[in-house]
């Protein structure tokens, strides 16, 4: 490949999230030159990205208002976008990747000159259509994020074929920005060898904030204990946020809210021991620069999927079954705030400056309905976070550990691979406890009842697709028998699709398939049928292996909730 574009409209840390794929795009296709396509409000982020070709910014806010307000006629706003769509084609590419989920994305990737096309596009008909396996996975993820195991990183790594490579995300800090913080912070009176921790107080939205009040009683114990200097970050529109930090805070800080650029910001973040933030842009500069991070991880974030990617990071959560609440909640009473107290984020600050971690896995009392996790780069070379406190084996764990081992496999059959089972068994036994398992116990064998259903629901839809199949390679097409298998195959399809809205723990397998066939492609009749087999027969397979390991999972939990060892079995 020699020409790749990439279209991401979306935030300053979905852009940073997508330098490793970048840097496995250059390495896996010998250097070919990359274009990327980003949101004018966050363009100068790109700026430190070292594997941009070429930049084509496009200023989203304005052409939302362009097409809301009077003053530009329509021909005028369809000029605007044929303009970009010029300048986008100026070359044709070998790959295009849109990871970005707007209409808008979708409707320019379809105009793109591209030999082939990942993500979200539109078909001639602008009927939805969401090319590669792996963007499917990710469209999938917001309807069934409690069953997700990967972050949105590795998603990206995945829709790219490339292995991880870079362990971490990349930014190049300007030198001339890492003079200019190393010149301010003399003049704030930092001296070398002085501990410094980065506040960030704000968030995209306030109900992602941890309260103000938390951050200055948790900066006055970091400063008794080691005597550190605490630096404060954010945007302008957050000075107010500073202000209140300023009243409630004993200690005395250095405040930065609002007086950096993106490379200033760099490279002081770089300078900090320890970075504590909630879900933030500067949270990923933060670990693109190498600096330690703890993650405050409230409302409706998602650590799993957007929390800090690379080696040794912490988050700390609610362990609450509302957490995390959906997209659309307003809530009223956001216990995840209060239950995060300032004295159990100072015993994760200790753990990561000093490298002791016992004491959050001896004192469990202190942790109840919350939990600390740390990033690790688990065997199949993506991300993955391990609870520190051991906690009883909650259904959605449970899920996600699964769901890795099943999506990862890529549609291979589970037989004769009895260290995938054994590996499930050493993550649970080790950050999991086993009390009160009878409930799910109960639950999953429900569950091994309606996935039964699923793997035959496959079935029989493979073996409808395949009768397609073959007559459609007869010299005389039945139309009217084509037609009634037809009627099967929707009828089928159909169960799948309840299947998966009665037990949502299996419902990530049945709206992929959905999205799978969505995007089916093809001519012919004899080409599309050989195509929805394979989507058949995935879905068969998964399903299938879901089901083996959960029928051995069902005797690991019972013999570990009895005190019993647990042999493999093969059944």
């Amino acid at each position: 490949m020699k020409e790749i574009l990439i279209i991401n409209l979306t935030r300053m840390g979905d852009l940073l999230q997508t330098t490793p794929l970048m840097a496995g795009l250059k390495e896996k296709h010998d250097g070919p030159k990359i274009t990327l396509l980003v949101n004018a409000a966050f363009s100068e982020i790109c700026k430190g990205i070292p594997y941009v070709d070429e930049l084509i910014v496009f200023d989203m806010k304005d052409y939302r208002n362009r097409l809301k307000g009077d003053k530009y006629t329509l021909v005028e706003n369809y000029n605007l976008l044929e303009g970009l769509l010029s300048r986008i084609n100026s070359k044709e590419y070998d790959l295009t990747i849109n990871v970005t989920h707007s209409p808008v994305s979708a409707l320019l990737t379809s105009f793109v000159r591209t030999r082939e096309v990942r993500g979200f596009t539109i078909d001639s008909e602008g009927h939805r259509l969401i090319k590669h396996p792996w963007m499917r996975y990710f469209f999938n993820v917001i309807p069934n994020r409690m069953y997700n195991a990967f972050h949105l990183v590795d998603m990206y790594l995945k829709i790219g074929a490339v292995k991880p490579g870079s362990k971490g995300l990349i930014y190049n800090v300007p030198p001339e920005e890492e003079v200019k913080a190393s010149s301010v912070l003399i003049k704030e009176g930092v001296c070398e060898g002085d501990m410094l921790i980065g506040f960030h107080l704000g968030a995209s939205k306030s109900d992602k904030t941890w309260p103000v009040s938390s951050y200055a009683e948790l900066a006055d114990m970091i400063a008794r204990a080691f005597g550190a200097k605490i630096l404060l970050f954010g945007s302008p529109g957050e000075a107010d946020l500073a202000d209140q930090f300023e009243r409630n805070a004993g200690v005395k800080h250095i405040n930065f809210v609002g007086k950096t650029n993106l490379g200033g910001l760099a490279a002081l973040l770089r300078k900090c021991r320890l970075f504590i933030s909630n879900d933030t842009g500067p949270l990923h500069i933060a670990t693109s620069v190498g600096t330690k991070v703890i993650d405050i991880s409230t409302a409706n974030v998602h650590f799993m999927e957007t929390g800090p990617y690379g080696e040794g990071h912490y988050v700390v959560q609610a362990d609450l079954p509302c957490v995390p609440c959906g997209f659309d909640v307003q809530c009223t009473d956001m216990v995840c705030k209060t239950v995060i107290k300032p004295s159990a984020i100072f015993e994760v600050v200790k753990a990561a400056i000093e490298g002791k971690e016992t004491s959050l896995m001896s004192n469990f009392a202190a942790w109840k309905n919350l939990q600390v996790y740390k990033s690790h780069f688990k065997g199949d070379g993506y991300l993955g976070f391990n609870p520190l406190i051991k906690h009883h084996l909650s259904k959605e764990a449970l899920y996600r550990i699964l769901y890795r081992q099943i999506w990862n496999m890529d549609s291979a059959p589970l037989n004769g691979r009895p260290d995938i089972y054994e590996n499930i068994c050493k993550e649970i036994s080790a950050y999991h406890e086993f009390s009160h398992a009878d409930g799910t116990i109960l639950s999953i064998r429900k569950e091994i009842e309606a996935l039964s259903n699923l793997v035959s629901l496959s079935e029989a839809g493979l073996n409808l697709v395949g009768l397609i199949g073959d007559e459609a390679v007869k010299d005389n097409l039945n139309a009217k028998k084509i037609k009634e298998i037809w009627k099967n195959v929707e009828s089928v399809d159909s169960e799948i699709e309840v299947v998966g809205y009665t037990t949502p723990c299996i419902r990530p397998l049945t709206l992929i398939f959905m999205y799978a066939k969505e995007a089916l492609e093809g001519s012919d009749l004899r080409t599309l049928s050989k195509a929805a087999c394979m989507i058949y027969s995935d879905l068969k397979t998964r399903s299938g292996n879901m089901l083996q390991l959960m029928k051995q999972i069902i005797h690991l939990l019972e013999a570990r909730s009895e005190g019993r060892t647990c042999e493999l079995t093969t059944k």
